[in-house]
Protein backbone atom coordinates (compact mmCIF):
# COMPACT_ATOMS: atom_id res chain seq x y z
CA UNK A 1 0.00 0.00 0.00
CA UNK A 2 1.23 3.52 -0.79
CA UNK A 3 1.89 5.36 2.44
CA UNK A 4 2.42 8.95 3.45
CA UNK A 5 5.90 8.06 4.63
CA UNK A 6 6.92 6.45 1.34
CA UNK A 7 5.63 9.42 -0.60
CA UNK A 8 7.98 11.66 1.38
CA UNK A 9 11.07 9.66 0.53
CA UNK A 10 11.70 11.78 -2.57
CA UNK A 11 13.21 14.39 -0.24
CA UNK A 12 15.88 11.93 0.86
CA UNK A 13 16.52 10.88 -2.74
CA UNK A 14 16.98 14.49 -3.80
CA UNK A 15 19.33 15.14 -0.92
CA UNK A 16 21.36 12.06 -1.75
CA UNK A 17 22.43 13.74 -4.98
CA UNK A 18 24.23 16.34 -2.89
CA UNK A 19 25.47 14.30 0.05
CA UNK A 20 24.90 10.58 0.36
CA UNK A 21 25.45 9.01 3.80
CA UNK A 22 27.72 6.30 2.45
CA UNK A 23 30.23 4.28 4.41
CA UNK A 24 33.90 4.70 3.58
CA UNK A 25 35.63 1.95 1.65
CA UNK A 26 37.16 -0.87 3.63
CA UNK A 27 40.92 -1.37 3.52
CA UNK A 28 40.52 -4.26 1.06
CA UNK A 29 38.14 -2.29 -1.16
CA UNK A 30 40.47 0.69 -1.13
CA UNK A 31 43.48 -1.45 -2.07
CA UNK A 32 41.51 -3.02 -4.92
CA UNK A 33 40.42 0.41 -6.12
CA UNK A 34 43.99 1.71 -6.08
CA UNK A 35 45.25 -1.36 -7.95
CA UNK A 36 42.56 -0.95 -10.58
CA UNK A 37 43.37 2.76 -10.96
CA UNK A 38 47.07 2.04 -11.36
CA UNK A 39 46.43 -0.33 -14.29
CA UNK A 40 43.64 1.62 -15.99
CA UNK A 41 43.58 4.07 -18.85
CA UNK A 42 43.51 7.63 -17.61
CA UNK A 43 44.70 11.17 -18.29
CA UNK A 44 48.32 11.09 -19.42
CA UNK A 45 48.16 7.44 -20.53
CA UNK A 46 49.42 6.50 -23.98
CA UNK A 47 46.38 6.19 -26.24
CA UNK A 48 45.92 2.56 -27.36
CA UNK A 49 46.13 1.85 -31.06
CA UNK A 50 42.74 1.35 -32.69
CA UNK A 51 41.76 -1.53 -34.93
CA UNK A 52 38.39 -0.54 -36.33
CA UNK A 53 36.74 -2.99 -38.70
CA UNK A 54 34.50 -0.72 -40.80
CA UNK A 55 35.27 2.91 -41.74
CA UNK A 56 31.87 4.12 -42.88
CA UNK A 57 32.77 7.76 -43.62
CA UNK A 58 36.13 9.50 -44.01
CA UNK A 59 35.51 13.22 -43.83
CA UNK A 60 34.58 13.44 -47.48
CA UNK A 61 37.86 11.88 -48.52
CA UNK A 62 40.08 13.95 -46.23
CA UNK A 63 41.08 11.15 -43.86
CA UNK A 64 42.52 7.69 -44.11
CA UNK A 65 41.88 4.85 -41.64
CA UNK A 66 44.00 5.20 -38.51
CA UNK A 67 45.63 2.57 -36.34
CA UNK A 68 48.58 4.39 -34.77
CA UNK A 69 48.28 8.06 -33.93
CA UNK A 70 50.57 10.31 -35.92
CA UNK A 71 52.80 12.65 -33.86
CA UNK A 72 51.87 16.31 -34.15
CA UNK A 73 48.21 15.62 -34.87
CA UNK A 74 45.22 15.74 -32.52
CA UNK A 75 42.55 13.06 -32.43
CA UNK A 76 39.14 12.63 -30.85
CA UNK A 77 38.06 9.02 -30.35
CA UNK A 78 34.35 9.04 -29.54
CA UNK A 79 32.08 6.10 -28.69
CA UNK A 80 28.45 6.10 -29.76
CA UNK A 81 25.52 3.88 -30.77
CA UNK A 82 22.46 4.27 -32.99
CA UNK A 83 20.12 3.69 -30.02
CA UNK A 84 21.79 6.38 -27.88
CA UNK A 85 19.82 9.63 -27.97
CA UNK A 86 22.61 11.83 -26.53
CA UNK A 87 25.04 10.29 -29.05
CA UNK A 88 22.79 11.22 -31.96
CA UNK A 89 22.24 14.70 -30.48
CA UNK A 90 26.03 15.20 -30.38
CA UNK A 91 26.54 14.47 -34.08
CA UNK A 92 25.96 18.02 -35.38
CA UNK A 93 28.45 19.32 -32.83
CA UNK A 94 31.07 16.77 -33.84
CA UNK A 95 30.58 17.76 -37.48
CA UNK A 96 31.06 21.41 -36.54
CA UNK A 97 34.21 20.69 -34.56
CA UNK A 98 35.69 18.63 -37.40
CA UNK A 99 35.04 21.40 -39.89
CA UNK A 100 36.42 24.07 -37.59
CA UNK A 101 39.60 22.27 -36.58
CA UNK A 102 40.30 19.94 -39.51
CA UNK A 103 42.83 22.34 -41.02
CA UNK A 104 44.70 22.34 -37.68
CA UNK A 105 45.41 18.63 -37.81
CA UNK A 106 42.37 17.39 -35.88
CA UNK A 107 40.66 14.12 -36.84
CA UNK A 108 37.47 12.92 -35.15
CA UNK A 109 36.85 9.16 -35.14
CA UNK A 110 33.44 8.06 -33.90
CA UNK A 111 33.14 4.33 -33.07
CA UNK A 112 30.08 2.11 -32.57
CA UNK A 113 30.25 -1.57 -31.65
CA UNK A 114 27.10 -2.36 -33.64
CA UNK A 115 27.07 -4.32 -36.90
CA UNK A 116 27.55 -2.51 -40.19
CA UNK A 117 23.99 -3.17 -41.35
CA UNK A 118 22.55 -1.48 -38.25
CA UNK A 119 24.76 1.57 -38.65
CA UNK A 120 24.08 1.93 -42.38
CA UNK A 121 20.36 1.62 -41.74
CA UNK A 122 20.56 4.42 -39.19
CA UNK A 123 22.50 6.68 -41.56
CA UNK A 124 19.68 6.52 -44.12
CA UNK A 125 17.33 8.21 -41.69
CA UNK A 126 16.41 11.82 -42.51
CA UNK A 127 18.10 14.43 -40.38
CA UNK A 128 15.63 16.94 -38.97
CA UNK A 129 17.78 18.75 -36.43
CA UNK A 130 19.60 22.04 -36.54
CA UNK A 131 23.21 22.38 -37.61
CA UNK A 132 25.61 25.31 -37.68
CA UNK A 133 26.58 26.74 -41.04
CA UNK A 134 30.20 26.08 -40.10
CA UNK A 135 29.63 22.33 -40.48
CA UNK A 136 29.11 22.63 -44.25
CA UNK A 137 32.39 23.43 -46.02
CA UNK A 138 30.78 23.94 -49.40
CA UNK A 139 29.88 27.65 -49.55
CA UNK A 140 27.12 26.97 -52.09
CA UNK A 141 25.33 24.64 -49.67
CA UNK A 142 25.58 26.60 -46.43
CA UNK A 143 21.89 27.47 -46.49
CA UNK A 144 20.99 23.80 -46.76
CA UNK A 145 20.87 21.36 -43.91
CA UNK A 146 21.99 17.75 -44.30
CA UNK A 147 19.25 15.55 -45.73
CA UNK A 148 20.26 12.41 -43.84
CA UNK A 149 22.49 11.37 -40.96
CA UNK A 150 24.90 10.00 -43.55
CA UNK A 151 25.29 13.49 -44.99
CA UNK A 152 25.65 15.02 -41.53
CA UNK A 153 28.32 12.59 -40.30
CA UNK A 154 30.26 12.60 -43.55
CA UNK A 155 32.21 15.56 -42.14
CA UNK A 156 34.17 13.27 -39.80
CA UNK A 157 35.11 9.59 -39.54
CA UNK A 158 32.15 7.46 -38.57
CA UNK A 159 33.07 3.84 -37.93
CA UNK A 160 31.83 0.59 -36.46
CA UNK A 161 33.78 -2.13 -34.67
CA UNK A 162 31.45 -5.08 -34.01
CA UNK A 163 33.96 -7.13 -32.02
CA UNK A 164 34.14 -4.31 -29.44
CA UNK A 165 37.94 -4.47 -29.16
CA UNK A 166 38.44 -0.70 -29.30
CA UNK A 167 35.67 -0.15 -26.77
CA UNK A 168 37.38 -2.56 -24.39
CA UNK A 169 40.73 -0.81 -24.83
CA UNK A 170 39.21 2.61 -24.13
CA UNK A 171 35.85 2.50 -22.40
CA UNK A 172 36.39 -0.52 -20.17
CA UNK A 173 40.03 0.28 -19.48
CA UNK A 174 39.12 3.77 -18.28
CA UNK A 175 36.07 2.67 -16.29
CA UNK A 176 33.60 4.57 -18.48
CA UNK A 177 30.12 3.12 -18.28
CA UNK A 178 28.06 5.45 -20.48
CA UNK A 179 28.05 6.84 -23.98
CA UNK A 180 28.69 9.16 -25.65
CA UNK A 181 32.21 9.44 -24.29
CA UNK A 182 35.11 11.16 -26.02
CA UNK A 183 38.85 10.69 -25.57
CA UNK A 184 40.97 13.66 -26.65
CA UNK A 185 44.43 12.54 -27.78
CA UNK A 186 47.16 15.13 -27.96
CA UNK A 187 50.05 15.71 -30.33
CA UNK A 188 52.30 13.36 -28.36
CA UNK A 189 49.82 10.48 -28.47
CA UNK A 190 48.76 10.80 -24.83
CA UNK A 191 45.21 11.14 -23.54
CA UNK A 192 44.55 14.75 -22.61
CA UNK A 193 40.88 14.71 -21.67
CA UNK A 194 37.93 12.33 -21.24
CA UNK A 195 34.33 13.50 -21.23
CA UNK A 196 31.09 14.17 -23.06
CA UNK A 197 31.55 15.30 -26.70
CA UNK A 198 29.35 18.35 -26.10
CA UNK A 199 32.05 19.59 -23.67
CA UNK A 200 34.96 19.18 -26.07
CA UNK A 201 35.25 22.76 -27.27
CA UNK A 202 37.58 24.34 -24.72
CA UNK A 203 39.84 21.32 -24.15
CA UNK A 204 40.20 20.80 -27.91
CA UNK A 205 40.99 24.46 -28.52
CA UNK A 206 43.69 24.47 -25.83
CA UNK A 207 45.22 21.17 -26.93
CA UNK A 208 45.47 22.46 -30.51
CA UNK A 209 47.00 25.73 -29.27
CA UNK A 210 49.41 23.97 -26.94
CA UNK A 211 48.04 25.71 -23.84
CA UNK A 212 46.25 22.73 -22.28
CA UNK A 213 47.35 21.87 -18.73
CA UNK A 214 47.21 18.10 -18.78
CA UNK A 215 48.48 17.64 -15.22
CA UNK A 216 45.91 20.03 -13.84
CA UNK A 217 43.08 18.18 -15.52
CA UNK A 218 44.58 14.80 -14.60
CA UNK A 219 44.36 15.67 -10.93
CA UNK A 220 40.78 16.95 -11.16
CA UNK A 221 39.81 13.83 -13.12
CA UNK A 222 41.44 11.62 -10.49
CA UNK A 223 39.54 13.44 -7.74
CA UNK A 224 36.27 12.89 -9.58
CA UNK A 225 37.07 9.21 -10.07
CA UNK A 226 37.86 8.78 -6.37
CA UNK A 227 34.59 10.49 -5.44
CA UNK A 228 32.61 8.23 -7.77
CA UNK A 229 34.33 5.22 -6.19
CA UNK A 230 33.37 6.54 -2.73
CA UNK A 231 37.05 6.58 -1.79
CA UNK A 232 36.70 9.88 0.01
CA UNK A 233 39.97 9.66 1.94
CA UNK A 234 41.94 9.43 -1.29
CA UNK A 235 39.87 12.23 -2.78
CA UNK A 236 40.69 14.49 0.18
CA UNK A 237 44.42 13.84 -0.22
CA UNK A 238 44.25 14.78 -3.89
CA UNK A 239 42.14 17.85 -3.11
CA UNK A 240 44.87 19.04 -0.74
CA UNK A 241 47.47 18.46 -3.46
CA UNK A 242 45.38 20.36 -5.99
CA UNK A 243 44.82 23.22 -3.54
CA UNK A 244 48.54 23.52 -2.88
CA UNK A 245 49.31 23.60 -6.59
CA UNK A 246 46.74 26.30 -7.33
CA UNK A 247 47.38 28.83 -4.60
CA UNK A 248 45.87 32.19 -5.45
CA UNK A 249 43.35 30.88 -7.98
CA UNK A 250 39.97 31.88 -6.53
CA UNK A 251 37.97 29.94 -9.12
CA UNK A 252 39.82 26.71 -8.38
CA UNK A 253 39.53 27.31 -4.64
CA UNK A 254 35.75 27.69 -4.86
CA UNK A 255 35.45 24.52 -6.93
CA UNK A 256 37.63 22.60 -4.50
CA UNK A 257 35.64 23.86 -1.52
CA UNK A 258 32.48 22.31 -2.93
CA UNK A 259 34.16 18.98 -3.70
CA UNK A 260 35.88 18.90 -0.31
CA UNK A 261 32.55 19.60 1.41
CA UNK A 262 30.94 16.60 -0.30
CA UNK A 263 33.93 14.35 0.46
CA UNK A 264 34.14 15.29 4.14
CA UNK A 265 30.39 15.14 4.61
CA UNK A 266 30.15 11.66 3.10
CA UNK A 267 33.22 10.40 4.94
CA UNK A 268 31.95 11.80 8.24
CA UNK A 269 28.49 10.31 7.82
CA UNK A 270 30.02 6.98 6.87
CA UNK A 271 32.27 6.93 9.92
CA UNK A 272 29.31 7.57 12.22
CA UNK A 273 27.48 4.68 10.57
CA UNK A 274 30.53 2.49 11.12
CA UNK A 275 30.67 3.36 14.81
CA UNK A 276 33.53 5.89 14.58
CA UNK A 277 31.33 8.57 16.08
CA UNK A 278 33.98 10.99 17.34
CA UNK A 279 35.93 11.08 14.07
CA UNK A 280 32.73 11.25 12.07
CA UNK A 281 31.35 14.23 13.97
CA UNK A 282 34.69 16.04 13.65
CA UNK A 283 34.60 15.61 9.88
CA UNK A 284 31.05 16.92 9.72
CA UNK A 285 32.14 20.02 11.63
CA UNK A 286 34.92 20.56 9.07
CA UNK A 287 32.47 20.03 6.21
CA UNK A 288 30.07 22.59 7.65
CA UNK A 289 32.80 25.26 7.47
CA UNK A 290 33.02 24.73 3.70
CA UNK A 291 29.28 24.58 3.09
CA UNK A 292 27.02 27.17 1.56
CA UNK A 293 23.99 28.14 3.70
CA UNK A 294 21.81 25.72 1.72
CA UNK A 295 24.37 22.93 2.07
CA UNK A 296 24.58 23.53 5.80
CA UNK A 297 20.84 22.92 6.10
CA UNK A 298 21.10 19.74 4.03
CA UNK A 299 24.12 18.52 5.95
CA UNK A 300 22.36 19.18 9.24
CA UNK A 301 19.41 17.08 8.12
CA UNK A 302 21.62 14.21 6.97
CA UNK A 303 23.67 14.35 10.16
CA UNK A 304 20.46 14.27 12.21
CA UNK A 305 19.21 11.17 10.42
CA UNK A 306 22.53 9.40 10.99
CA UNK A 307 22.58 10.41 14.67
CA UNK A 308 19.11 8.98 15.19
CA UNK A 309 20.06 5.79 13.40
CA UNK A 310 23.13 5.50 15.63
CA UNK A 311 20.90 6.15 18.69
CA UNK A 312 22.94 9.22 19.62
CA UNK A 313 19.77 10.81 20.94
CA UNK A 314 21.22 13.68 22.98
CA UNK A 315 23.11 14.94 19.94
CA UNK A 316 20.03 14.33 17.76
CA UNK A 317 17.79 16.41 20.01
CA UNK A 318 20.26 19.31 19.96
CA UNK A 319 20.58 19.11 16.18
CA UNK A 320 16.83 18.93 15.62
CA UNK A 321 16.22 21.97 17.80
CA UNK A 322 18.94 23.87 15.96
CA UNK A 323 17.48 22.87 12.60
CA UNK A 324 13.96 23.86 13.64
CA UNK A 325 15.17 27.27 14.75
CA UNK A 326 16.83 27.99 11.41
CA UNK A 327 14.55 30.28 9.37
CA UNK A 328 15.84 28.70 6.15
CA UNK A 329 14.77 25.18 7.13
CA UNK A 330 12.45 23.72 4.52
CA UNK A 331 8.98 22.65 5.82
CA UNK A 332 9.08 19.45 3.79
CA UNK A 333 12.43 18.52 5.29
CA UNK A 334 11.20 19.20 8.82
CA UNK A 335 8.09 17.16 8.14
CA UNK A 336 10.16 14.25 6.85
CA UNK A 337 12.43 14.22 9.91
CA UNK A 338 9.50 14.56 12.28
CA UNK A 339 7.77 11.61 10.69
CA UNK A 340 10.96 9.61 10.92
CA UNK A 341 10.99 10.16 14.69
CA UNK A 342 7.38 8.98 14.86
CA UNK A 343 8.27 5.85 12.89
CA UNK A 344 11.14 5.16 15.29
CA UNK A 345 8.75 5.44 18.22
CA UNK A 346 6.65 2.62 16.81
CA UNK A 347 9.61 0.28 17.19
CA UNK A 348 11.20 1.68 20.34
CA UNK A 349 9.36 1.94 23.65
CA UNK A 350 12.19 3.90 25.26
CA UNK A 351 12.58 6.70 22.74
CA UNK A 352 13.58 9.80 24.75
CA UNK A 353 10.73 12.19 25.44
CA UNK A 354 13.05 15.06 24.54
CA UNK A 355 13.40 13.72 21.00
CA UNK A 356 9.62 13.34 20.65
CA UNK A 357 9.11 16.89 21.93
CA UNK A 358 11.73 18.22 19.50
CA UNK A 359 10.05 16.36 16.63
CA UNK A 360 6.66 17.81 17.61
CA UNK A 361 8.14 21.31 17.58
CA UNK A 362 9.71 20.67 14.16
CA UNK A 363 6.43 19.35 12.74
CA UNK A 364 4.55 22.38 14.03
CA UNK A 365 7.16 24.61 12.38
CA UNK A 366 6.55 22.70 9.16
CA UNK A 367 2.79 23.15 9.55
CA UNK A 368 3.25 26.89 10.05
CA UNK A 369 4.99 26.96 6.68
CA UNK A 370 2.40 24.74 5.02
CA UNK A 371 -0.85 25.33 6.92
CA UNK A 372 -3.04 23.70 4.26
CA UNK A 373 -0.90 20.63 3.59
CA UNK A 374 -2.82 17.65 4.93
CA UNK A 375 0.22 15.38 5.04
CA UNK A 376 2.11 17.83 7.23
CA UNK A 377 -0.91 18.31 9.50
CA UNK A 378 -1.23 14.53 9.71
CA UNK A 379 2.34 14.27 11.02
CA UNK A 380 1.61 16.85 13.73
CA UNK A 381 -1.52 14.91 14.72
CA UNK A 382 0.47 11.69 15.11
CA UNK A 383 3.09 13.37 17.29
CA UNK A 384 0.46 15.03 19.47
CA UNK A 385 -1.12 11.62 20.00
CA UNK A 386 2.29 10.16 20.80
CA UNK A 387 2.82 12.97 23.31
CA UNK A 388 -0.45 12.20 25.08
CA UNK A 389 -2.66 14.94 23.66
CA UNK A 390 -5.49 12.88 22.17
CA UNK A 391 -7.97 15.76 21.75
CA UNK A 392 -5.46 17.85 19.80
CA UNK A 393 -4.60 14.85 17.66
CA UNK A 394 -8.26 14.34 16.74
CA UNK A 395 -8.72 18.04 15.96
CA UNK A 396 -5.67 18.09 13.67
CA UNK A 397 -6.49 14.80 11.98
CA UNK A 398 -9.90 16.14 10.97
CA UNK A 399 -8.19 19.21 9.55
CA UNK A 400 -5.73 17.03 7.63
CA UNK A 401 -8.59 15.12 5.98
CA UNK A 402 -10.35 18.37 5.09
CA UNK A 403 -7.14 19.71 3.47
CA UNK A 404 -5.57 16.67 1.76
CA UNK A 405 -3.45 18.72 -0.63
CA UNK A 406 -1.49 16.36 -2.88
CA UNK A 407 -2.21 13.27 -0.81
CA UNK A 408 -3.21 10.24 -2.85
CA UNK A 409 -6.48 8.37 -2.31
CA UNK A 410 -4.61 5.63 -0.44
CA UNK A 411 -3.08 8.18 1.93
CA UNK A 412 -6.43 9.88 2.49
CA UNK A 413 -7.94 6.49 3.33
CA UNK A 414 -5.10 5.95 5.84
CA UNK A 415 -5.81 9.36 7.36
CA UNK A 416 -9.49 8.50 7.78
CA UNK A 417 -8.62 5.12 9.26
CA UNK A 418 -6.27 6.77 11.76
CA UNK A 419 -8.98 9.26 12.74
CA UNK A 420 -11.37 6.37 13.45
CA UNK A 421 -8.78 4.80 15.76
CA UNK A 422 -8.30 8.08 17.60
CA UNK A 423 -12.07 8.57 17.98
CA UNK A 424 -12.47 4.97 19.16
CA UNK A 425 -9.78 5.57 21.76
CA UNK A 426 -11.55 8.75 22.86
CA UNK A 427 -14.86 6.94 23.13
CA UNK A 428 -13.24 4.25 25.23
CA UNK A 429 -12.08 6.92 27.62
CA UNK A 430 -8.48 7.03 26.42
CA UNK A 431 -6.39 10.15 26.76
CA UNK A 432 -2.84 8.87 26.80
CA UNK A 433 -0.35 8.46 24.00
CA UNK A 434 -0.86 5.63 21.55
CA UNK A 435 1.28 4.17 18.82
CA UNK A 436 -0.05 3.14 15.45
CA UNK A 437 2.46 0.99 13.61
CA UNK A 438 0.47 0.91 10.40
CA UNK A 439 -1.06 4.35 10.38
CA UNK A 440 0.91 5.52 7.35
Amino acid sequence: MVTAFSSRLHWIAAFALVVSPLAALSADEKAASETESADSLTIGSKAPAIDVEHWVSNGRGKFKPVKEFEPGKVYVVEFWATWCGPCVASMPHLAELQTKWGSKGVQIISISDEDLETVNGFLKRPFRGAVSEESEPDESKKAEKPATFATLTSAYCLTTDPDGSVSRDYMEASGQAGIPTSFLIGKDGLIEWIGHPMELDKPLEKVVAGTWNREDFRLMYAIESAMQSQDFETALKMIAERREASKGDATVAEELNNVEFVAKANLGLGKIQNGEKKDGLALLEEAAKLATPEQQIQLGAARLQILMGAQMFDEAVADLRKLTADPKADPEMLNQISWQVYEMSADADDLPKGLIAAALAASEKAMAGRPDDGMVIDTVAHLHHLSGNLDKAIELQKKAIENPGQATEDIIDDMKSYLKKLEAEKKAGGSSAGKSKNAK
